[in-house]
């Protein structure tokens, strides 16, 4: 049921392969939603790796039907692809799975999650996995989409999964699990819920970690061992460092060759950022091996943490140029997050006030553009949202509708071009119209063909005037036009509320 009580599937599919190395590093999903995948490789049979990969969805990146009184559904087509370094295909399998909640609370939360495990046999090396996940309850609300039916979908394409060689002989670790919660009901590895996200911080304020320690016979039949973890931060400096002497449980004479490890450290004085896991074995207070056993992200804003990923990475298009904004893109969520709160930092006009007016600016901003914009995605992405966010609110504000006044589109366009042209207010407010089934003919056609008669639809647009460069908060949107001020005209093609940016009269210099 999820990390918090959602749907936790265990799925045992038992595969040939051939693999290599360290295990699959944490992968966020691209596309319509949300997802993270993450893996975990543990000593299996036959020299073979007990490979498990693991799928998050956050219950808000979802689409819940209501299903009875108290319960509600979702539907989630899953498509996995598992090729060899030499093209071989390994694995190839869809399956559709049923998640149900029964809290009403649960079913919009951004930490409440669907998780699915996946587990493979395989031989070590090296491998290429691809994730891809469509929302069956989803549809795409664009024109295109609700054409060809076509459902929201995410996708991780071509993760690199290396899977270690796990000798008899000598000491060594299994790839690490980053665990979510634990469930006593449960046995074995099942009991540790994964947290594919490898974040902890606000929301999650204890490092959890599941790894296994294997040793040979010579060793496994000593009385105690000593354990080491060390976290490093981005820079390479030690931040933490523990100690540990594990007491071997087996009886006399016996030996101990796979030991259990639930690693857990407290992260709350730690800042927002990147940070590795280290694990040391030894014996006798000699160091026997030492690896870096993976990496993990600590995040403290509330934003960070319960709104969409996708959200949160067009605050930063917002703030970003094309080339900041394509590494940001590739940073963990810890490091987005400390690289957003610099960005406030420098963007503050009165650092010493103990508020920051851009950033509570950029919040009411938010609001109203969620508020008005947010019905066919994310606001942000919106044109209307990006030049809300980017000057305030327009000084004027012209709405009207063709073909039932021709003529008031033409002019709105020669305005944008030309400011001092005369604009007819004659019709402007009209709302007698009904929207267009299919696309309507406003440009591209020929000079008649806005005032059709037998054309009897209305598409609607808005003009929007700054006349003196509206309220930017960044710097490179202060483009002063003090007489003639900023017009940007949007039109709704379909006329299904969806607005395009038609002309403009400044560019921005992103």
């Amino acid at each position: 049921m999820g990390a918090l009580g959602g749907a936790h599937i265990f799925l045992a599919a038992a595969l040939l392969a051939v693999l290599a190395g360290p295990a699959l590093a944490q992968h966020a999903g691209r596309g319509d939603f949300d997802f993270h995948l993450d893996s975990a490789a543990f000593r299996g049979h036959d020299n073979r790796d007990l490979t498990q990969v693991f799928v998050r969805i956050p219950n808000h990146s979802l689409r819940f039907k209501e299903a009875g009184k108290v319960e509600w559904k979702s539907r989630v087509t899953f498509s996995y692809l598992l090729t060899d370094d030499n093209g071989k295909e390994i694995v190839r399998q869809n399956e559709t799975m049923t998640f149900v909640e029964t809290d009403a609370s649960r079913v919009e939360s951004s930490l409440a999650f669907q998780t699915v495990i996946k587990q493979f046999n395989l031989a070590p090396g090296g491998y290429w996995l691809s994730v891809s996940l469509e929302n069956l309850d989803a549809p795409k609300i664009s024109i295109v989409g609700l054409i060809k039916d076509k459902n929201k979908t995410s996708a991780v394409r071509r993760a690199r999964l290396n899977l270690p060689e796990i000798p008899e002989n000598e000491p060594s670790f299994s790839t690490p699990l980053f665990v979510w919660a634990v469930d006593p009901r449960e046995q074995g590895i099942r009991k540790y819920q994964p947290n594919a996200a490898r974040m902890y911080g606000l929301h999650k304020d204890t490092l959890s970690v599941y790894v296994e320690l294997y040793l040979p016979d010579a060793m496994a039949k000593s009385p105690s061992f000593e354990f080491r973890t060390d976290i490093v931060n981005a820079k390479g400096e030690a931040v933490r460092e523990t100690k540990r002497t594990l007491p071997n449980p087996a009886p006399e004479g016996l030996a101990v060759r796979t030991y259990p490890v639930l690693l857990r450290e407290d992260v709350t004085t730690m800042p927002a950022g990147v940070y590795s896991l280290y694990l040391s074995f030894g014996l006798e207070g000699e160091t026997i091996t030492r690896v870096k056993s993976g990496d993990f992200s600590i995040a403290w804003d509330l934003r960070t943490w319960e709104i969409p990923h996708r959200e949160y990475l067009a605050e930063a298009r917002f703030l970003l140029g094309d080339d900041e904004f394509k590494a940001f893109q590739h940073k963990s969520p810890g490091e987005q997050e400390q690289q957003l709160d610099a960005l406030w930092k420098a963007f503050d006009p009165s650092p010493d006030s103990g508020s920051n007016e851009a950033y509570d600016t950029f919040v009411e901003r938010m609001a109203y553009i969620n508020a008005h914009y947010a019905e066919r995605g994310p606001a942000v992405m919106t044109p209307q949202g990006d030049i809300y966010l980017r000057y305030g609110p327009p000084d004027e504000l012209i709405q009207d509708v063709i073909p039932l006044n021709y003529e008031t589109l033409l002019e709105a366009e020669m305005i944008v071009d030309d400011p001092f042209h005369p604009m007819n207010f004659s019709s402007v407010g009209s709302k007698q119209y009904t929207l267009p089934v299919i696309r309507n003919t406003i440009s591209g056609g020929s000079s008649n063909a806005r005032s059709r008669p037998e054309d009897n639809t209305g598409v609607p647009y808005e003009l929007w005037i700054y006349v003196a460069g509206g309220e930017p908060m960044l710097r490179r949107d202060k483009i002063q036009q003090m007489d003639v001020g900023m017009r940007f005209l949007f039109v709704d093609r379909d006329g299904h509320g969806t607005y395009t940016l038609e002309r403009s009269s400044t560019i921005s210099d992103k």
